[in-house]
């Protein structure tokens, strides 16, 4: 299956940050909202988003997206995936990024960023999980800034819920 680049609505997420862990990143910035790399993978019956950042260092949590380099004819990472701060996302709050919408150089870069993540699917989920497992404890949440996935679960149905009920 091939990932997909998402908006995720705004409503939904200033719910979670608010009512649920506050480590989830901003989404509104001058030039551009933030987005969401599509359905990283499915744990607990629930459908998981990482966020793409500008943060290309590497870290545990992370998965580094990488492009050529024209100087060093190696890779050098242009951004990454930060499974630290995915969260629970149903499908009826996601928006297929359309990349026609943005600037042309922007529109490279999501493209660039895109089919790497699709070359890399396999690793992109394998990190996604093990990142989760380690959300689970208390300890390692602490240690990697991770947030609460259990907690954010929660929250998510708990929005559904009251969607359902308006």
């Amino acid at each position: 299956m091939q990932l997909k680049f998402y908006e995720v609505d705004a409503k939904y997420i200033r719910y979670l940050k608010e009512e649920g862990d506050n480590k989830i990143p901003n989404i509104d910035y001058e030039k551009h909202k933030k987005f969401f790399c599509g359905i990283v993978l499915t744990i607990n019956n629930f459908n998981y988003f990482a966020p793409v950042s500008s943060y290309h260092k590497k870290a545990h949590t992370v998965f580094l997206i990488m492009d050529k380099d024209k100087k060093t004819k190696g890779f050098k990472p242009i951004s990454s995936l930060r499974f630290s701060f995915m969260f629970p996302c149903p499908i009826e709050y996601l928006t297929q990024k359309d990349f026609s919408k943005e600037e042309q150089k922007y529109q490279m870069l999501l493209r660039k960023e895109l089919h790497y993540c699709n070359i890399n699917r396999e690793k992109i989920a394998q990190k996604a999980n093990e990142v989760y497992k380690l959300g689970l404890k208390k300890e390692s949440r602490k240690k990697f800034n991770i947030c609460d996935f259990k907690l954010l679960e929660e929250k998510c149905l708990e929005y559904i819920k009251k969607q359902e009920e308006k």
